[in-house]
């Protein structure tokens, strides 16, 4: 998986009241069952999202990052036609199953989950 280019489209998104955060791990699984946990405490909740939550591990480098994008900043990328350049397969489903113009009507919580089997992980919901 190839974090690069998500990674620039975040950092230029970071004037915002963004959330990145990048660590080094052995062990995705807790930090997808916090993340699945908190998904599902908000799904079925009215109203509209506040922001898009992004969970992606890179088995091959080790590397977890989890993003918090406010819907604003979403909104901004599609009105811009900013695409997030992911050379992947995991990615390449995620963007196959997920449109920023789709989010509108997307209800609160898990959106798109992707296990790939060289242990890649992708986990996208609405907060």
């Amino acid at each position: 998986m190839r974090f690069g280019s998500l990674l620039a489209v975040i950092a230029a998104m970071t004037f915002g009241a963004c959330f990145v955060d990048i660590k080094d791990v052995s062990d995705p699984g807790p930090a997808f069952a916090k993340a699945r946990a908190e998904a599902a405490r908000v799904e079925g909740r009215p109203g509209p999202p506040d922001s898009l939550e992004i969970l992606v591990y890179d088995r091959g480098e080790g590397r977890l990052v989890r993003a918090s994008l406010p819907m604003w900043v979403v909104e901004k990328m599609d009105d811009e036609g900013i695409d997030i350049d992911l050379e992947d397969d995991a990615a390449e489903r995620v963007r196959s199953h997920l449109k920023v113009s789709d989010l509108e009507e997307a209800p609160l919580g898990p959106l798109v989950e992707v296990d790939e089997e060289d242990g890649d992980q992708v986990l996208v919901w609405l907060r």
